[in-house]
């Protein structure tokens, strides 16, 4: 039985994971993994609720499947690469890098589930609710689905609940309004570009002062590589 307390989780609280989900290939005999950063947050009974946007290929996974891994993933570069993958890269990163992935065999899947080989820790949740909500913010207004997941497998891969030193605490929220930088870009909000930007600016300057984390200044050169691009 799953207790989320064994995963250092707190009802309510909300925490940045990497998100895995499948489609079938073609063939309709191999696996396409798909990672995501996303949002999780522990709600009452013990579930998961998450939120993919419809355009997403977790929304369109989730749905088809109705099954989603949780990685808990300690590795920020891992975030950059989960986050700034899109079919028309600017950086040349259409992908989650394959290497990357496991699959785990779950006995009442058809298909073996992918998940990060990097992860400490592992949750795997079926979608047992789904509704939808209005966010506002400062990118317009937007629909979005909420899944409630139940929680049918889980596995501590370490034993460790490592917390993101400041370094990595900056360089995630780099990768979180890198995303917000391309929507503006998108939308040609010019106005909320050039102030995203600024604070993308701010917290780069604050990582490479700190100058010793290797895998926050190799992810905030990611991000760098990845706005440079948008800019031309």
């Amino acid at each position: 039985m799953f207790n989320y307390k064994d995963f250092g989780l707190k009802e309510g609280n909300l925490y940045e994971i990497i998100a895995t989900t499948y489609s079938i290939a073609k063939n309709g005999m191999e696996i396409k993994p798909n990672a995501s950063c996303m949002g999780i947050r522990m709600i009452e009974g013990e579930q998961i609720q998450i939120s993919p946007f419809y355009s997403t290929s977790t929304y369109k996974n989730l749905k088809e499947y109705n099954t989603i891994a949780i990685n808990f993933v300690d590795d920020v570069y891992l975030f950059a690469l989960a986050a700034l993958k899109e079919a028309e890269s600017p950086i040349d990163l259409t992908e989650f890098p394959l290497k990357y992935y496991g699959f785990k065999n779950i006995e009442s899947r058809a298909m073996d589930m992918p998940y990060i080989k990097k992860a400490w820790g592992i949750l795997i949740g079926e979608a047992s609710q789904e509704f939808q909500k209005t966010k506002t913010d400062n990118l317009g207004e937007v629909v979005i689905p909420i899944f409630k997941l139940d929680v049918i497998f889980t596995e501590k891969l370490q034993e460790t609940h490592k917390l993101f030193n400041r370094a990595e605490n900056l360089a995630l929220e780099a990768i979180i309004l890198t995303t917000r930088l391309k929507i503006a870009r998108e939308n040609q909000n010019q106005a909320l570009f050039s102030k995203i930007n600024e604070k993308i600016e701010g917290l780069i300057e604050n990582i490479e002062r700190f100058g010793y984390n290797k895998r926050a200044l190799k992810t905030i050169k990611l991000v760098k590589n990845y706005i440079n691009k948008l800019l031309i």
